[in-house]
């Protein structure tokens, strides 16, 4: 089996690249592509894979710049750290969709789930309908509430509840929608994979937002959004990397 791994950041590829070692020595990694424009070179050559593993946000844009143009008809694995690509991904040959930091567990599953739908592909069933399938069945139910801390003990916080999620100093902190803060244990990596994606967005590294708590979105230097809550004074801002999803994603 042959495969190509597509991520800019070389501990990211490394993760990857381990754990396809683990699940099976034999598979040959043809190459590990960083951006577009390498990705764009490495099609000319016209070189056969059974399964793509890509980062979503490259160094010169999305992996979607290139796969738009159907250069890639391999089944892919996405690996990233946004949980707002869904549609896209499965639009494009996607058949799995793994959020960092990956797991062993998550990738041995995914590509169980590859060898399946490889196995009744050569049966004839259509890969874009498998993917779809697999992906209605795997629907999951979004968290409802946090734990919080308080002088009192313990309470819950619905996360409708939740205007935004910052993480400062190793912990997180949830500000509700009157602008009240609660610190909590989670890491932010984990909680984006546990809420709605159609509610909240991770805008950077170290926030997360609701979209129905925003009162004014501004445009900010390098491309960037400034965001306003309702009830909280302090301003958000979009990175660079994720400015342009994050206008998609309130256009839906």
């Amino acid at each position: 089996m042959k495969c190509i791994i597509i991520e800019d950041e070389n501990h990211n590829a490394e993760i990857i690249r381990n754990h396809i070692h683990k699940f099976d020595p034999n598979i040959t990694i043809l190459a590990q592509i960083k951006s577009n424009e390498e990705l764009r070179n490495w099609a000319t050559k016209k070189e056969t894979v059974d399964v793509v593993f890509s980062d979503i946000e490259l160094l010169d844009g999305t992996v979607f710049l290139s796969l738009k143009d159907n250069m890639i008809s391999a089944p892919i694995i996405f690996t990233t750290a946004y949980n707002t690509f869904y549609q896209e991904a499965f639009d494009t040959n996607g058949i799995g969709y793994l959020l960092k930091p990956i797991s062993y567990n998550r990738f041995n599953e995914a590509m169980q789930k590859f060898l399946n739908l490889k196995k009744k592909e050569e049966n004839t069933i259509n890969w874009h309908e498998m993917a779809l399938s697999l992906l209605q069945r795997e629907e999951k139910k979004y968290k409802e509430r946090i734990i919080i801390k308080n002088n009192e003990g313990m309470a819950m916080l619905n996360t409708y509840e939740i205007a935004a999620i910052v993480a400062e100093s190793g912990k997180c902190v949830a500000i509700d929608t009157s602008g009240k803060e609660h610190a909590f244990k989670d890491t932010l990596s984990e909680l984006i994979q546990e809420l709605n994606p159609k509610v909240f967005f991770q805008i950077n590294r170290g926030e997360i937002i609701n979209i129905n708590c925003i009162l004014k979105i501004e445009n900010y230097f390098n491309d960037r959004l400034s965001i306003q809550l309702k009830n909280y004074k302090k301003r958000f801002i979009t990175s660079t990397s994720s400015t342009a999803e994050f206008r998609r994603w309130i256009n839906q």
